[in-house]
């Protein structure tokens, strides 16, 4: 199949988006989360998701102990089992959030950069070769899939250049066969018109908001969430304990989460990389 490289002068026709696969946004520099880093990092995705599954293997503990009328043995057994699962997957999320360093656009250079095992790619904004792809696959529980991605390649001296893949954004406003589309024109028209030209991410995922924005966030009151007095009943005796289980669940990890994202150790970015980023006298992130 014949790829049909993007025109950078060229916009789409969709408005521009970006989510939690946005690392930063600065006057001179976009750091961009490559597809690994996003499913390993982001919110929902490996690390988020291992300290959920721990919490729930480890929740589920109680009510299975009652019924067995051994409450702790059942709490130490769904502990044990949900912490030797946690551990056992939690390296690889780990792993790439401290180690694989975003892919950074830089409008003062007209640049785009790409640390990869050591080693920095750069290649042209201008001359960049890239193109939208949708990749088939299966989640690790077997259900098929079709990432909405953007391929990005860099010279690295051989006959076949290193391919970076980039997902779409994960916004839910967006059609799901549109959603690489509106990443690009994101990074496009940063590149081309300034940061002022695009919305801010709407989630702060890699700097998390203080503990008690994420109480609000998951908070599951009010009980009476319809609008239609009709369907009240149903969101009391339905919706609103589905609400109080994943409460239980997912407050907690987003807490174990939020300190994770404030201390995690990831590896600075070269020099190279570094450097063409310090804009109007600033560091930058």
């Amino acid at each position: 199949m014949t790829k049909q490289y993007l025109d950078i002068k060229q916009p789409l026709d969709i408005e521009p988006a970006a989510e939690s696969n946005v690392d930063a946004v600065g006057e001179c520099c976009l750091d961009v989360n490559g597809k690994n880093s996003y499913i390993a990092k982001a919110r929902g995705g490996g690390a988020w998701w291992m300290i959920w599954m721990a919490i729930a293997f480890g929740g589920s503990g109680i009510p299975f102990g009652i019924y067995i009328d051994r409450p702790l043995d059942g709490l130490l057994y769904f502990i044990f089992i949900g912490g030797f699962f946690f551990l056992s997957l939690y390296v690889w999320p780990v792993r790439v959030w401290r180690h694989q360093l975003p892919l950074r656009f830089n409008r003062k250079t007209r640049k785009v950069y790409l640390h990869f095992r050591g080693k920095t790619y750069i290649t042209n904004w201008d001359t960049i070769r890239a193109y939208l792809t949708v990749q088939s696959g299966l989640t690790g529980v077997g259900a098929p899939i079709r990432d909405q991605q953007i391929n990005i390649e860099f010279d690295q001296g051989t006959d076949k250049p290193l391919t970076v893949f980039l997902m779409g954004t994960d916004r839910y406003d967006v059609p799901f066969d549109r959603k690489a589309d509106a990443f690009w024109e994101y990074i496009r028209r940063y590149m081309e018109e300034g940061p002022q030209a695009v919305p801010a991410p709407d989630l702060d995922i890699w700097h998390p908001a203080e503990k008690g924005e994420l109480l609000k966030l998951h908070w599951p009151f009010p009980i009476l969430r319809s609008k239609n007095e009709l369907f009240w009943p149903f969101d009391i005796a339905v919706f609103f304990p589905i609400r109080v289980v994943w409460f239980l669940i997912s407050y907690p990890t987003e807490v174990l989460y939020y300190h994770l994202a404030k201390r995690i150790k990831v590896d600075p970015f070269p020099p190279e990389m570094d450097e063409p980023c310090r804009c109007k006298d600033e560091a930058s992130s």
